[in-house]
């Protein structure tokens, strides 16, 4: 009737058999060395401790509160949760092909990213000093700067 006690004779009680005499398990509340990561005793799985006693981590499929923005499992950089576990965004570094054209992950306008995650392009209003004069953002051909990027000369 009921559990059958069990005793190991020791007052350990990190090992299998607790110190009241029950069975050690899983979210008991008290670490089995070299069986579980963590334990913390309670049934909440969005904690840093995940309800299988592994110690919670991105990418494990389960959203962390406080920590993660998103986790949905896998390793893949370009959808919608990279790696981080940091929901995908323009200039975190990773492609996000259905809304970016490019991301370098870095604050530098002038390079061939721009930082809204647009391929630089004459007519963007930002000289890329490496292959434009010049870049007024404008159509007009016939003003200082004309549309292929390069300074008119006047007559």
């Amino acid at each position: 009737t009921g559990v059958v006690p069990i005793d190991d004779g020791n007052q350990a009680d990190n090992d299998s058999c607790r110190n009241n005499c029950t069975k050690a398990r899983c979210g008991d509340g008290i670490l089995q060395i070299g069986v579980e990561a963590c334990d913390d005793g309670n049934r909440v799985d969005t904690d840093s401790c995940r309800n299988t006693c592994a110690a919670a981590s991105c990418g494990d499929g389960i959203l962390r509160d406080g920590v993660e923005t998103c986790d949905d499992g896998n390793r893949v950089d370009t959808d919608a949760c990279p790696s981080t576990c940091l929901r995908a965004r323009c200039g975190d570094g990773f492609l996000y092909p259905t809304t970016e054209e490019c991301d370098d992950g870095n604050t530098t306008a002038t390079d061939a990213c721009l930082n809204s995650c647009e391929l630089a392009r004459c007519g963007d209003g930002i000289i890329q000093s490496s292959i434009e004069q010049c870049d007024d953002a404008n159509r007009v051909d016939t003003d200082n700067c004309s549309n292929t990027c390069t300074l008119n000369v006047p007559k």
